[in-house]
């Protein structure tokens, strides 16, 4: 039994990125790496009626009803458009006829697009065919017409006069109809992702419950018409099923359609995969919270191609006696039959039964029966241009026979363009297939949550005359993938933004930080010199976690409390100015227990004036230890090393210079490069006093810190980068 189908697809949902549950019909690996992180259909409809023997011809046509602009002439008393059966008009070609009817709900359905690029969706829909197949047109006539006293051409049993005492044969007719409820639960996911080349892979399983089935088929029919209403059968072969009009009864409830009183149940499975050429995937994607993220707002693909197995299973109708399946056979025995208008007067479908046994005695009857879906072979194609346009191609290929036990689809190929945006989307194809229209014109409109199409538009807007119509409408919701959030656009995401107004550094939570030491400007208290996070951004060289100004003792670890400075005693007085550091003592006495003996000192000189290089690269290099000239013996050079051992400390701070620059730029470039190329901690020394910016390693407050900053200078990585000679320079305390 076969009864072919034009499949329930909107051919417009076969390639967009934007098809929700739709698309997944056409091919489940759509669902992975969906645009969608969440998409609901809370409703959708599919109709479609096609044929080739009835033509509707109307005076008016369906765009005027559509705008509501009829002629009032042609209008009833409650402003409908007239109806009348003379605006159907018979096709009479020769050809064998065809009908088909579908209609397809969905809804609720939802899909859900996870985090990893993989996909779930739960589809729900409620599914009807009908098709007459293969239909001799004479024979049609005859009882479609000759009893139908109404038809515009009706005149007394005149076709059966006209084939009156000729023999004819028919094979391979095919009726049916079939409805089922379908429960679908679908999951996708990226099979490879290297590179340019990206492949997806999904799978969908369906629950099937049978509503209802008629269908039959016609394998050998040989008969002579040897009278009016009087048929002579000299052979048949005929198969049928259907489920009994007594099911369907007003009392009958929801839970007896679909739980355990339902006609019949099955599986089915739809198979997919898709192809994506991504040669530009690079460019999709976007730097965010110091990580990179994939842009999954955007299609990256050049094309791609999908192919599925849909609709492969069947369903099992065997509730009786409700459920009852035919097979008539008359070989060589010739049967009379003389009473056409006894098919009018069927009183429900169990006196088919009755009906084929008497006339078929071999005839037998079952309680059960299968049919089978209308799998198919689905193929797609979709180029990208630029500017959110796309070429598209899709074709479906049945994988049923003509002799199938079930349900048949036509093969059919689309070939459209489509323009694409997350909240926009129009599409047109031409349709091309062995069904009732060689070519149609198909159109489709979405607009945020709402779409509506047809894959017939002529059948609508063609004018007065139609064969068949087609239409589709439903509503999505979706929630769309976007960008994770990031106002100010500085790489840090506004929820972990801690200056979403202000653009700032991704090391900084997003607030500013000139010195790009990791420590926002707001809590820096050294703004532009690189420093750690424990010392609020200043330079910690003695690692206590105090920096900056705050400590007192840049070279020697301390306490918060003594401002960065130790104090080994514990008397109060910090080891900076304790004279008597391993002594408890009293501050009066500089942390001694006693007063200080007097003694004669004689101060020494230290020159206090050196040439000054502006230039960063001088022409001369320098030396790490540069030879600095007093007066006091004039024939010994003294070293900055020497002059550790004539510094004043009671009176006197120092610092140990090593460049000096009129521009400050220039200074701070030789601060980053000792920060980071050498590893020594630098700071800039301002002097008011000629407008001088030095370099330093910070003040030197007693011998053993100086002794400290002289073993810096032994490293080649600062003996490289030392801009001019180096020399202590004195301030009072």
């Amino acid at each position: 039994m076969n009864f072919n189908v034009f499949g329930q697809y909107a051919r417009n949902f076969a390639n967009s990125n934007y098809g929700g549950n739709q698309s997944i019909s056409y091919n489940p690996a759509n669902l992975a790496d969906s645009r969608y992180r969440f998409a609901l259909t809370p409703l959708s409809v599919f109709t479609d009626v096609n044929n080739n023997f009835v033509n509707v011809r109307t005076p008016y046509s369906y765009g005027n009803v559509l705008n509501n602009n009829v002629a009032t002439d042609l209008l009833d008393e409650n402003d409908i458009p007239v109806w009348d059966n003379s605006f159907m008009e018979d096709k009479l070609n020769g050809n064998d006829k065809q009908a088909y009817v579908s209609a397809e709900v969905m809804g609720p359905s939802f899909l859900l697009g996870r985090q990893d690029k993989s996909g779930i969706a739960f589809t729900t829909k409620t599914r009807f065919f009908a098709n007459v197949d293969g239909l001799n047109e004479d024979l049609m006539k005859v009882f479609l017409v000759d009893f139908d006293s109404a038809a515009p051409d009706y005149s007394i049993k005149s076709h059966q006069q006209r084939l009156m005492n000729k023999q004819d044969v028919e094979s391979n007719l095919g009726f049916g109809g079939l409805a089922y409820q379908e429960f679908a639960f679908s999951y996708a996911a990226v099979l490879q992702d290297k590179k340019a080349n990206f492949i997806k892979g999904g799978a969908t399983v369906k629950y099937l419950i049978g509503l209802g089935a008629a269908f039959g088929r016609v394998d050998d029919f040989n008969y002579e018409l040897v009278g009016i209403d009087s048929l002579r059968i000299n052979s048949a072969s005929i198969s049928a099923a259907y489920t009994s009009d007594r099911y369907y009864t007003n009392d009958r409830r929801l839970n007896d359609y679909l739980g355990k009183n339902k006609l019949g149940k099955g599986m089915g499975i739809d198979l997919g995969v898709v192809y994506e050429y991504r040669p530009d995937y690079k460019s999709y994607t976007y730097r965010m919270d110091r990580r990179n993220h994939e842009d999954r707002t955007k299609n990256k693909y050049k094309f791609k191609l999908g192919a599925a197995i849909t609709d492969f299973g069947s369903i099992k109708f065997d509730n009786r006696p409700f459920t009852q399946s035919l097979n008539i056979i008359s070989d060589g025995d010739t049967t009379d039959w003389a009473d056409f208008e006894e098919v009018t007067r069927f009183n429900g479908t169990n006196d088919i039964d009755s009906f084929a046994i008497r006339l078929f005695p071999r005839s037998t009857v079952d309680s059960s029966f299968s049919a089978k879906l209308p799998a198919s072979l689905n193929l797609s194609f979709d180029y990208s241009l630029d500017n959110n346009w796309y070429l598209s191609t899709s074709y479906v290929q049945s994988l049923r026979g003509n002799k199938v036990r079930g349900v048949r689809k036509q093969s059919v190929m689309a070939v459209g363009a489509r323009y694409e945006t997350r909240r926009f989307e129009a599409s047109s194809s031409l349709v091309f297939g062995q069904f009732y229209n060689p070519i149609l014109l198909s159109a489709f409109v979405r607009y945020g949550p709402v779409y509506i199409g047809s894959d017939n538009l002529g059948g609508i807007f063609g004018g007065k005359s139609t064969n068949g119509y087609n239409v589709y409408a439903g509503v999505a919701l979706p929630i769309l993938h976007n960008l994770i959030p990031d106002k100010d656009g500085d790489g840090t995401s506004d929820e972990k933004d801690k200056c979403p107004d202000i653009f700032g550094s991704e090391y900084a939570k997003g607030c500013p930080d000139l010195d790009d030491d990791r420590v926002p400007d707001k809590d820096d208290l050294c703004p532009d010199i690189p420093g750690a996070r424990n010392a609020k951004g200043c330079p910690d060289e003695d690692g206590d976690g105090v920096g900056g100004p705050e400590d007192h003792c840049p070279t020697l670890a301390g306490t918060k409390a003594n401002h960065g400075c130790p104090d080994t005693d514990g008397d109060g007085v910090t080891d900076d100015v304790d004279a008597c550091i391993d002594v408890y003592g009293e501050a009066k006495y500089n942390g001694c227990p006693d007063p200080p003996e007097p003694k004669d000192t004689v101060e020494p000189v230290i020159p206090d004036t050196v040439p000054i290089h502006t230039d960063p690269k001088p022409a001369v290099k320098p030396t790490t230890k540069p030879v600095v000239t007093t007066p006091t013996p004039p024939s010994k050079d003294i070293t900055v090393e020497d002059v550790v051992d004539l510094m004043d400390f009671d009176k006197y701070d120092y610092y140990l210079i090593l460049g000096a620059y009129k521009n400050k730029l220039l200074a701070d470039e030789l601060v980053k490069k000792l920060n980071r190329q050498a590893g020594v901690l630098t700071y800039i020394y301002f002097d008011e006093a000629n407008q001088m910016n030095y370099v330093t390693f910070g003040r030197v407050t007693d011998e053993a810190k100086a002794r400290a900053q002289l073993a810096k200078l032994q490293k080649p990585s600062v003996d490289a980068l030392i801009n001019g000679h180096v020399w202590w320079k004195k301030v009072l305390k």
